[in-house]
C-alpha cells in the first residue's frame, strides 16, 4: 500500500537505533525526507547510511540531547535551515531512572520532566504552526505501556509519560480540524539492541539458560514472542500515512497483547 507521504519531511528523534531507528527506517521506505537526531554523532552517522541506501528522499543527521536547553535550540534551528517546516514530527526519548514514588525526589522529578516532557512542548511550539497552515501534519510520541498500566518501580515514567499522553490529548481536540493527527504508540517488549541487553544481565542473575529465561521473559505475552522493531516502526508509519487523517488522540499499544486493561 503506497501510504501517500512521499516526498513529505520528518524529524525522528532518538533515531540512532532501536524503536528510533525502526520508525525512521519505515519512512524512509515510503520516501520521506528525513532528520534523524540522537546524542551519539557516529552511531548517527552510521544509521543516516543505512537509511540513505533505503529510500530516494534526504537523510540529513545532528547530535544533540533533548533534555538540554541549548541542544534544542541547535536541533530546531538545524531543521529549519534544511527542510524549512515539518509533515511528521515523531517525538521519541529514553526512560527515565528506575525508582518507586516513596524515594523519588522532587531533583529527580523536575530532571524526568526536563527529559520526557519540556522537548515534546518545545518542538510542536516550533512546528505545529507551519502544519495547520498547510491543513496537514502527523505529530507521534513513543510512550510506554505504562501510561496504561503502571510499571512498578517506575513512578518517574509512569507519572510524566502520562502527563505527555494528557497533554497530547488535549492538543489533538485542539487541531484536529486543522488536519493534523497527534497519537501516541505505546510499545510492549521489543526486541532491540537496548533491550538484548537488558535481558542478558538480568539473566546472568537468575542462573538460568537462554532458552528458559526467554520463555519466563514472554510468559506474559499472549503472543509469546518479543516484538520486532520492524513491526513498530511499521505501526508508526501508518500513523503518518494519508490513510490515517482520522485516527488522533489515541495511544496505541504495540505489544503482542500483553495488556490486560479492556480500555
Amino acid at each position: 500500500m503506497d501510504f501517500g507521504i512521499k516526498g513529505k519531511r520528518a524529524l525522528v528523534c532518538a533515531a540512532s537505533r532501536g524503536l528510533g531507528f525502526a520508525i525512521a527506517k519505515a519512512l524512509a521506505e515510503e520516501g520521506v525526507d528525513l532528520i534523524i537526531s540522537a546524542r551519539d554523532q557516529a552511531k548517527l552517522k552510521q544509521s543516516a547510511d543505512v537509511l540513505s541506501k533505503l529510500s530516494e528522499g534526504k537523510v540529513e543527521f545532528i547530535a544533540g540531547d533533548l533534555s538540554a536547553a541549548a541542544d534544542r535550540k541547535k536541533l530546531i534551528g538545524f531543521t529549519q535551515s534544511k527542510f524549512g517546516a515539518l509533515d511528521i514530527l515523531v517525538h521519541n526519548v529514553g526512560g527515565p531512572q528506575s525508582k518507586p514514588a516513596q524515594s523519588t525526589s522532587s531533583h529527580d522529578w523536575q530532571e524526568a520532566f526536563d527529559k520526557l516532557f519540556l522537548p515534546i512542548v518545545e518542538l510542536n511550539q516550533t512546528f505545529l504552526p507551519s502544519m495547520k497552515e498547510k491543513k496537514w501534519g502527523r505529530i507521534i510520541t513513543v510512550t510506554s505501556l505504562s501510561v496504561i498500566e503502571p510499571i512498578a518501580n517506575l513512578a518517574l515514567s509512569n507519572g510524566i509519560r502520562s502527563a505527555v499522553t494528557a497533554m497530547l490529548k488535549t492538543l489533538s481536540d485542539e487541531v484536529a480540524a486543522d488536519g493534523v493527527t497527534v497519537n501516541c504508540l505505546a510499545p510492549g517488549l521489543i526486541q532491540t539492541a537496548r533491550t538484548d541487553e537488558l535481558m542478558e544481565s538480568r539473566r546472568q542473575m537468575t542462573g538460568q539458560s537462554k532458552e528458559d529465561y526467554m520463555v519466563d521473559y514472554v510468559a506474559s505475552i499472549p503472543a509469546k514472542r518479543l516484538g520486532d522493531a520492524d513491526e513498530f516502526g511499521a505501526v508508526a508509519a501508518f500513523l503518518a500515512s494519508q490513510q490515517a487523517q482520522y485516527v488522533t488522540g489515541q495511544t496505541i499499544c504495540v505489544d503482542g497483547g500483553k495488556r490486560r486493561s479492556v480500555h
